[in-house]
């Protein structure tokens, strides 16, 4: 932005200088306080010409000297002071310190006060205390500041004629406080006052004038900043040649020409933003670097320099994209943040604009160091900012959309929330009738828009859309802003097409968003982004209505804006797959050409390859081009279609670890779009291997894509042994690392060690905690690259291999279940060296889908959502079902046999066959892994019932166990003692939890357990069942019984809880822990398997996170059990169990279950399916 020279300092009547001056006395040795002038006057002007500070600190020295040597009833005395409130206030100007700048103040009003009205230095008075008030205003934004100074400038103005020799100056100095009036308020008479006094102060003043560069260059910036606001090329024209007449009449020297050479160089900068023109930049460019040349170092405007020449750098490297423009913007950023110091009012300007170069570099090259870099400096740049500062509400907008960008990149929540205040916050401090208002007030639309996409409030929608249209409307135009507003209107409409089905809304927003491109000039850097948004709204269109020129245009609109856009841009894949996507369109529609699939397959391979691109862009573009491959295979007549498809797909799964981000709490991982993303593309992929009959990839594929965030939260316990024997550092780095970010892993309000940047705050804030989380995780991603570098260490940390995999099957064949909309398939591993596939043809991810709704409509309508009184299942029939009549009672019947028929049968018919399979306490236990709607469905019940009995059914021939992965079956074997010495339990009960119903027949099963554990079992009954208690317990204990009431939270799956006496035992709290030592844990509470539908491939449920921090053997329940079934199953599990323990066996607490299950069955009733199915074991 062009600036003024400032608010000069009115000079005495009988003054040539800026500083009062007497003449030399006339005696040889003159008085003290007249040498201590002289000798600091002369200091001063060494200064002024120099920017030597050592110089005005001499000066500041000599005048108080002067000032205490002196009488006070001495004629020089009220110029001293005043000169002294001079020096002061450079001073402030160069270090910042408050300080300097109120006692100048109070030095000011004292000289004000002792000079009389009608003394010729009484309008000198006034400006330089208006001076010194004009800057506390802008240090500290206080409205009254500016009023007092615009007050005492008018005054100084209206004490002198047209004719006097300083009236020019003070016009100046008063038309500056008008503009920045207008700035602060927005009143369009305020800016019209500055042009007009800054333009009579150059009509008054002769050619030739020392002071008529500085008034063409204020005059300059009044009408630039008229330019801003109304985008009128007159205005920016006469700008350009104001400011390059101030620059020409300024010889070269002066201590202002580098002053007026950024002036000059920022007003070429802004007509090259309005027409393109790339010798406007080049001339930019020329005069910043000319400016920065000119100003020494420790000059206090050489920081302001360094700003605007980074400011040109970063303008052309949008223009060009070179990134060597990019770098040297942002180190010339840096170096001007570096030299301006702390509580100087221009270090949230330069905070700002370095914030703005790390955005773009983000942008660019898609590297989080710099997206958190941009966050950081805004965050900074904001807090430094008063409010009522007119660059507040810039300064918030930069801020939200650097905390918007990360939202869209990592999906966290939190950041869209902080972004939405942010822009509330910029547009509730501009005043309604400024003219910025409608670009604040629009600015929040893209954040809304992107919380309803994930909320779907149409709230939001609404807020979004509504202040969009008066926007628009009261910008006009030719304004630089008009395109932006366009674009954005037309993004709002687009949305709400989508919910509203309305073409009229697709229509209007189609012509906004024709008329945001047309009114931007080629060269323009938003040009690309309005040009994609265009033609994604023509695509829509086409498929709506199957006008044919839509898809033309929107096809030639694509492939400009892919164009337009540099060719290492962070956007491009997301170009690239639009394009792809078109070509596709077309090539389906009648109106297809002969290379739209090789034009589509292309883009999309490009755009899969991108890397600097989100991976998440480039999965969606992986799938894409797969999909052609699968469409025309005879594009690749050279290559064998199998081997391009699973390198393809291989490609694809690498992208797998970068798209959900290690930074990220684990709450915004599981709430991320990318996880299902990644289950569809997987499933693809496993689909993809199983068809070309590569079923060892199949399975490590399939492993890389489930349980992902646990697998992220495990790998940071991974032990570093062997990396510390040869690397200790190294080892002891990425140690230090993984404890701080599993510390972080359940949510951003877990206590983080503050990482440098945010380290001395005594109360670290959320978003410092956040901050150090993701500075945490770059530098965990820095060593794991430097520790696969190393030899032998090239795979450190990779999803594991078949051959790592294969020990999953040491207690019996593991059944991985693939579900996808063309086939569904088992891969049964029963040996580390074989794989067995079974074909399911019969069945499918549509049939899955129907069963799951059924069971789903089973628990809704029974209302089993919690643990109950046995009265209650007697009252309402919750657990009874029976067949024949036509309703609800037949549906569990079908559900189990249509799983027993199509599914599991055929899996068993060939798994008992298998050589491989054989148990020596009877039945055969096999674990399954299914995927999809599979993951919710009781598989270890399929079978063929009748009233009262069971025909047949996979308990006859097998003991069923799950596992959500298969490296969850790689922990070691839960051995009983050799010498019989019981294991170390702990029994929890919760019969009257505090805000729970009563489930008094837990304290029965707790006794039951510890009858049958004997005299090692611990017990916390009722009120000693707290939440630290029990999780102290398990630190010491290796087995844990809970009896309580649990929940599946359907709205945050990782608050999902064990209800106990003080409180939750939530998911997340159980994800910070790490038991090594655990061996069985006994859920004997509701919905702990339960899990939530939309994460079919994550297992978010209480059972799994108990597997996960260390328990072998969990047994969990997938829906509500009633009071009475807790005892009865306990009782024969744990007397199955016990019987292992005392043989010094090894422990099957599958088995056990198994025949506790038998007895439940035998007590209640084969066909009350609701009471004994939901008991499942996990792991071993």
């Amino acid at each position: 932005m062009s600036t003024s020279d400032g608010a000069e300092p009115y000079p005495s009547a009988s003054a040539e200088s800026s500083l009062a001056t007497s003449s030399t006395s006339n005696f040889s040795n003159p008085p003290l306080h007249t040498e201590m002038r002289i000798v600091a006057e002369r200091a001063y002007e060494q200064y002024k010409n120099r920017g030597d500070m050592d110089a005005l600190e001499m000066s500041i020295q000599c005048y108080r000297v002067a000032m205490g040597a002196t009488e006070d009833d001495h004629p020089e005395k009220v110029d001293i002071i005043n000169n002294l409130g001079v020096a002061l206030l450079r001073r402030f100007e160069y270090a910042g310190e408050r300080q300097n700048l109120e006692e100048a103040i109070f030095l000011r009003q004292l000289a004000n006060a002792l000079t009389p009205d009608d003394s010729p230095d009484k309008p000198s008075r006034l400006s330089n205390l208006a001076a010194s008030i004009f800057s506390r205003f802008k240090r500290e934004g206080r409205t009254e500041d500016l009023e007092e100074a615009i007050g005492l400038w008018t005054h100084a103005v209206e004490l002198v004629p047209d004719s006097h020799v300083h009236k020019p100056t003070l016009l100046g100095n008063l038309g500056s406080s008008h503009l920045t009036r207008f700035e602060q308020l927005g009143k369009l008479e305020d800016l019209e006052s500055a042009i007009a006094k800054h333009a009579r102060a150059v009509e008054l003043t002769p050619d030739g004038h020392p002071d008529k560069p500085s008034l063409l260059n204020n005059s300059g910036s009044s009408r630039r900043k008229r330019f801003d606001q109304l985008g009128k090329l007159e205005d920016l024209e006469n700008v350009i040649g104001l400011h390059a007449r101030a620059v020409e009449l300024t010889p070269d020297g002066h201590p202002d020409k580098p002053s007026r050479l950024n002036n000059s160089g920022n007003s070429y900068q802004t007509r090259f933003k309005q027409l393109g023109k790339l010798e406007d930049l080049e001339s930019a460019i020329a005069l910043h670097a000319r400016a920065v040349e000119l100003t020494p170092d420790g000059h206090p405007g050489k920081p302001s320099r360094l700003d605007s020449y980074g400011n040109s750098h970063h303008t052309r490297f949008k223009q060009l994209g070179k990134l060597e423009d990019l770098e040297s913007a942002i180190a010339l950023h840096a170096r001007a943040v570096e030299l301006t110091p702390d509580g100087h009012p221009d270090k949230p300007s330069m905070l700002n604009n370095s914030g703005n170069s790390h955005q773009r570099r983000f942008e660019q090259l898609g590297k989080l160091e710099d997206l958190e870099s941009a966050i950081t400096l805004h965050a900074r740049a904001v807090d430094l900012t008063p409010d009522g500062h007119p660059d507040k509400p810039l300064r918030l907008n930069n801020s939200g959309s650097s905390l918007s960008t990360r939202f869209r990149r990592l999906g966290l929540i939190e950041d869209l929330e902080s972004a939405i205040k942010l822009y509330a916050h910029a547009a509730e401090l501009t005043p309604n009738d400024h003219p910025s208002k409608p670009r604040w007030l629009s600015n929040p639309a893209g954040s809304l828009v992107r919380r309803y996409e994930r909320t779907r409030d149409l709230k939001d929608l609404e807020k979004a859309i509504a202040h969009l249209p008066r926007a628009v409307d009261l910008t006009p135009d030719g304004h630089p802003d008009k395109p932006s507003l366009l674009n954005n209107l037309g993004t709002m409409l687009q949305k709400k097409f989508d919910k509203s089905g309305s073409l009229d809304d697709l229509d209007q927003a189609i012509t906004h968003l024709t008329n945001a491109v047309s009114l931007t000039p080629e060269g323009h850097p938003d040009k690309s982004t309005f040009v994609y948004n265009l033609s994604s709204s023509l695509h829509t269109r086409f498929n709506e209505a199957g006008n044919a020129p839509d898809l033309e245009e929107a096809i030639r609109c694509s492939t400009r804006s892919v164009e337009l856009l540099p060719k290492n841009h962070a956007e491009r894949a997301s170009r690239l797959r639009l394009l792809g996507l078109l070509f596709v369109t077309r090539l389906r529609s009648p109106h297809s050409q002969a290379d739209d699939a090789t034009h589509a397959m292309e883009a999309s391979l490009e755009a899969m390859q991108h890397p600097n691109s989100h991976p998440l862009d480039r999965l969606h573009a992986s799938s894409q081009y797969t999909n052609l491959l699968l469409r025309f295979p005879h594009l690749f007549n050279t290559t064998p279609l199998r081997l391009t498809l699973l390198n393809a797909y291989k490609y694809a799964l690498g992208l797998v670890p970068r798209c959900i981000w290690l930074g990220n709490n684990v709450r915004g991982r599981y709430a991320s779009e990318e996880l299902p993303a990644i289950g569809a593309v997987v499933n693809d992929a496993v689909t993809a291997a199983i068809s070309a009959g590569e079923y060892g990839l199949a399975l490590e594929w399939l492993e890389t894509g489930r349980a992902v965030v646990w697998s992220q939260v495990l790998q940071l316990r991974t032990p570093l042994d062997d990396l510390r024997q040869l690397h200790p550092q190294l080892a002891d780095d990425l140690y230090h690392v993984s404890q701080a970010l599993q510390h972080a892993a359940s949510s951003p309000s877990n206590s983080l060690p503050l990482s440098p940047e945010t380290h001395g705050k005594a109360q670290p804030s959320l978003e410092d905690q956040a901050q150090s989380s993701h500075i945490y995780a770059l530098e965990y991603e820095k060593l794991i690259a430097q520790i696969r570098e190393l030899d032998g260490f090239k795979d450190f940390l990779l999803p594991k291999k078949l051959s790592q995999l294969a020990g999953a099957c040491a207690s019996g064949p593991v059944i991985v279940l693939n579900l996808h909309n063309t086939r569904c398939d088992a891969l049964v591993l029963s040996h580390p060296d074989h794989i067995t596939h079974v074909p399911l043809p019969e069945f499918s991810r549509t049939h899955a889908v129907k069963l799951l709704g059924d069971l789903w409509y089973i628990l809704d309508t029974r209302n089993l959502r919690g643990r109950f009184r046995d009265s209650e299942w007697h009252d309402d029939n919750r657990g009874q079902d029976k067949p024949g009549d036509g309703g609800k009672h037949d549906t569990m019947f079908i559900v189990l046999g249509d799983l027993w028929n199509l599914v599991v049968k055929p899996i068993l018919d060939i798994v008992t066959t298998l050589p491989t399979v054989t148990s020596t306490t009877g039945l055969p236990h096999i674990t399954w892994c299914p995927t999809g709607p599979l993951a919710f469905l009781p598989l270890h019940a399929a079978g063929i019932y009748r009233v009262g009995r069971s025909v047949e059914t996979i308990m006859d021939f097998a003991v069923s166990s799950y596992t959500p992965t298969l490296e969850a079956l790689l922990k070691p074997h839960v051995q009983a003692s050799s010498t019989g010495d019981y294991p170390r339990a702990l029994v929890v009960s919760q019969p009257a939890t505090p805000g729970q119903k009563r489930i008094p027949q837990t304290t029965e099963e707790a006794d039951i357990v510890v009858s049958l554990t004997g005299h090692s079992t611990d017990t916390l009954h009722d009120s000693d069942g707290t939440v630290d208690a029990v999780l102290d317990g398990m630190e010491t204990h290796n087995w844990v019984h809970l009896a309580c009431h649990g929940l599946q939270d359907k709205a945050d799956p990782i608050n999902s809880y064990f209800a106990l006496y003080d409180g939750k035992l939530t998911l997340s709290t159980l994800m910070t822990k790490h038991l090594p030592n655990a061996d069985l844990a006994v859920l004997s509470a509701c919905q702990t398997a339960t899990g939530d539908e939309n994460l079919s491939e994550e297992a978010v449920h209480l059972a799994a996170g108990m597997l996960n921090v260390g328990f072998k053997s969990v047994i969990g329940t997938m829906w509500s059990i009633s009071d009475r079934s807790g005892p009865i199953v306990m009782a024969k599990f744990y007397e199955v169990l016990m019987e292992q323990v005392r043989a010094g066996a090894e422990l099957q607490p599958a088995y056990a279950l198994h025949e506790a299950m038998k007895a439940l069955r035998a007590e209640l009733g084969v066909n009350r399916f609701m009471e004994w199915i939901p008991f499942i074991h996990f792991g071993l």
